[in-house]
């Protein structure tokens, strides 16, 4: 049996990721907030790749001698990536400071300046895992209404039922999500967009805007999916008491392999969701550990001590840490994210 459309006290998992390997900012048991940052990862500003053999038009046999740098070393802007010698000597020039990274099948690969790609969650909650080297799932307790079509987006708001708005202010809507009962027009949408909605939920839609609405810019959540249907009294009842409340909708896809829906939530804190992210078990202490994250990366040691007070590290990040002694008899700290368990 599936479980229920309607929880009153569920616990919803997002998971904030980027999607090349970085580094994660949060540690687990952490409080975030919307836009809170939760990895951030550096990349090149700019790639350029330069075709040697094409552009001075040379044999493969001859490419070694006209490269003048090679993968991984570091150039300044205007120094000579490639030269071909003759009467009339052709250069390729670094066009700005940056490295080499890729030499391959007679094309260099120039990675120039950086730029910084972040994850940020776009809901409140408590961090429940940390996914190394690419985010964390961020986990709140609440009121779960489930549907089941999202085109992918999420957004925060009060929501209102269509029936309550007032055509005549235009206020009526900004910074809201609506709730449309009926199969809405790609028009109506669009209005209430240009209106200041920030998110959609409909109780079904129409089958021929399922592509619109993959690429449409807020979140549209459908209660029943696609086609006529017509909403049942319990899931009404719950839209009705959310009615002008501060809610969550995460109208991502289904995922049937990870059993996730799209849903509205709003977050209820308990006495549980604290519970959830109690202090590390004494009886982690004694047991092997890997570590992650440099210099130690795959080192080994044991769990001899766990502070219950968050350190400040030398990045600046508050963490929970734990107190290794490595395998040379070196007594380190070492954020909890960065252990891996060896043992039972």
């Amino acid at each position: 049996m599936k479980r229920a459309i309607i929880q009153t006290d569920h616990l919803l998992t997002f998971r904030v990721e980027l999607p090349v390997p970085g580094k994660v900012n949060v540690h687990l048991g952490q409080s975030v907030e919307p836009g809170d940052r939760i990895a951030e990862a550096v990349l090149p500003a700019k790639i350029q790749v330069f075709d040697v053999i094409n552009h001075f038009r040379i044999k493969a046999s001859d490419l070694e001698r006209c490269l003048k740098r090679l993968a991984g070393e570091d150039v300044q802007r205007g120094d000579v990536i490639a030269k071909k010698s003759g009467l009339i000597s052709r250069f390729f020039r670094a066009p700005d400071d940056g490295k080499v990274v890729a030499v391959r099948d007679g094309r260099v690969t120039l990675a120039m300046g950086e730029k910084t790609i972040e994850a940020v969650t776009p809901i409140a909650g408590v961090i429940g895992e940390v996914i190394p080297g690419l985010g964390a799932a961020v986990v709140a307790r609440g009121l779960s209404l489930q549907g089941n079509w999202g085109n992918g987006k999420t957004a925060i708001g009060r929501l209102l039922i269509q029936e309550a708005i007032k055509q005549d202010k235009q206020n009526e809507i900004n910074g809201a999500i609506v709730f449309l009962e009926e199969i809405a027009a790609l028009t109506v949408l669009k209005e209430l967009k240009n209106r200041g909605a920030v998110g959609i939920l409909v109780t079904s839609l129409n089958p021929s805007l399922k592509m619109d609405l993959e690429q449409f810019d807020l979140p549209v959540m459908s209660l029943l999916g696609f086609g006529e249907a017509t909403l049942d009294q319990f899931s009404r009842s719950v839209i009705e008491e959310l009615q002008e409340s501060q809610v969550t909708l995460v109208a991502r896809q289904p995922d049937p392999y990870r059993d996730l829906k799209p849903e509205l939530f709003q977050p209820r804190a308990t006495d549980q969701t604290e519970e959830l992210f109690a202090k590390p078990e004494p009886k982690l202490i004694g047991r092997t550990v890997r570590l992650l994250g440099q210099p130690y990366f795959g080192s080994v040691g044991k769990i001899i001590e766990l502070p219950t007070k968050t350190e400040r590290l030398a990045s600046g990040i508050q963490s929970r840490v734990a107190v290794v002694e490595r395998d040379d008899q070196t007594v380190i700290r070492i954020p909890l994210e960065n252990l891996e368990l060896l043992t039972n």
